[in-house]
């Protein structure tokens, strides 16, 4: 018998089976596994991404830091070099100008509180036996201390007096390296100054599209205007904290109040731990400075309340919500900037959050950090 013709053929359709893939199911199951295994192989390089930037980060700090210190520096100084250019002077002269009048202002202070801070370190095992019968608690610690500032001193105090001012070789001996990095920020801060928007112009134009330079500018111009806004309101609202602080130490009878307005003011850039470092100095000063142990916390009742005005709501008031952050981030990001650069990561912390969140808030796709900032 012979078999039918193609056309003789009935085709009937027959279900599958339970528990067998219909056609097309084995690809969609395989396009899913696939789609999995680049979600975890894309968050495993998202990890292993952020584990090398931080290492990077902690083994590179003594290049990295200088380098932002300048450009944070750069970045707040360039609008004022740019408006003084387009009216009267060559940019090479106006930066020389604006930087010499900004490290004559820093050393005028540095010499002005110089005397009193060595007054302050030379009498410190004095004062530590002095606030020994008051803080019965820390009695141990602060003999421990106050025995190893007067080994450290007692060359010095059983010879010649003390100079007026420290000796600046003695320092520059010291501390070598601490003069040759400061030295490159100021001269990087410079040539940033000088030649940063050409370097600017030549970082956009590797970019393919029209689009994509634009964005670049517009990125790095509302970062400086962000930035320089944000550094000039902190250092005027740390200005007043510190004409605040001495105020508070002048009336309160405490020796040398400009030092500590300059320190209060150094201090406050530092959000959390410099206000309250402050606030137990003062309750310190206070015990030196009064007999009675409730009179002797007026200095800091009186600062901690200028504080509070000063972070609730006049900070707030300038600075808007623009560049509001939220505090858990601050904290965290403290102390994961403090872990990796030490002290000087601590002060640089917050304008590099602010920086992070202007670029993440124009870059597509990471809008979402942002959002986690704010």
């Amino acid at each position: 018998m012979n078999p039918p013709r193609w056309w003789q053929m009935q085709w009937h359709w027959i279900a599958p089976q339970a528990g067998e893939p219909a056609v097309g199911e084995d690809e969609r199951i395989g396009s899913a596994r696939q789609q999995r295994q680049l979600a975890s192989l894309r968050l495993t390089l998202v990890w292993l991404s952020l584990l090398a930037t931080l290492a990077v980060m902690y083994l590179a700090k003594a290049l990295v830091v200088p380098v932002l210190l300048a450009l944070f520096l750069a970045l707040s100084l360039n609008p004022l070099v740019a408006s003084l250019t387009r009216r009267w002077l060559p940019r090479a002269l106006v930066a020389m100008l604006v930087l010499g009048t900004g490290l004559a202002a820093v050393a005028l202070v540095a010499v002005a509180v110089a005397e009193p801070a060595q007054h302050w370190i030379e009498r410190a095992p004095e004062a530590a036996r002095l606030l020994t019968p008051r803080m019965r608690a820390v009695t141990q610690q602060i003999e421990a201390a106050g025995r190893a500032t007067q080994n450290l001193t007692g060359a010095r105090a059983a010879g010649t007096p003390s100079p007026v001012l420290f000796d600046v070789w003695d320092a520059v001996a010291a501390a070598p390296r601490l003069v040759v990095s400061l030295f490159g920020i100021v001269l990087l801060v410079y040539f940033l100054l000088v030649y940063g928007e050409d370097l600017l112009r030549r970082i956009a134009g590797l970019n393919g599209s029209f689009a994509s330079r634009r964005n670049t500018i517009d990125i790095v111009r509302v970062m400086q205007h962000e930035i320089s806004r944000y550094l000039f309101t902190t250092t005027t609202i740390n200005t007043l904290v510190g004409a605040g602080a001495t105020l508070i130490a002048f009336s309160c009878g405490i020796p040398d109040p400009a030092l500590w307005g300059v320190l209060a003011l150094l201090l406050n850039f530092i959000p959390y731990f410099g206000p309250l470092c402050m606030t137990v100095l003062f309750v310190l000063l206070g015990l030196l400075t009064y007999p009675k142990f409730g009179a002797a916390l007026t200095p800091a009742s009186l600062f901690a309340a200028l504080v509070i005005i000063e972070g609730q709501f006049l900070t707030p008031l300038v600075l808007g919500r623009r560049l509001q952050l939220d505090p858990l981030m601050i904290l965290v990001w403290l102390m994961l900037l403090g872990f990796l650069w030490g002290a000087i990561g601590i002060v640089v912390a917050v304008p590099l959050l602010v920086a992070l969140k202007i670029v993440c808030q124009r870059v597509e796709g990471w809008d979402w950090f942002a959002r986690l900032l704010s």
